[in-house]
């Protein structure tokens, strides 16, 4: 992924999650704001841009028959 894909991802998750949580952070400083929000917008892109595939085999169920 290009380097400015990669910036308008976060700068577009960074601005959603601003909007979401402001109202929750007002004991934070200006500066431990914008801190968390850069933070919080890098993890939202690496779980989006690079999802976490579980490597695991689905589990079969044994499909029992209900008497009539």
């Amino acid at each position: 992924m290009d380097e400015r894909r990669k910036a308008e991802a976060i700068a577009a998750a960074r601005r959603e999650i601003a909007r979401r949580i402001a109202r929750f952070c007002t004991s934070l400083s200006p500066e431990e704001f914008e801190k968390l929000l850069d933070r919080m917008a890098r993890v939202q892109w690496k779980y989006d841009v690079l999802p976490i595939v579980a490597e695991s085999t689905p589990s079969t169920v044994e499909r029992t028959e209900l008497p009539d």
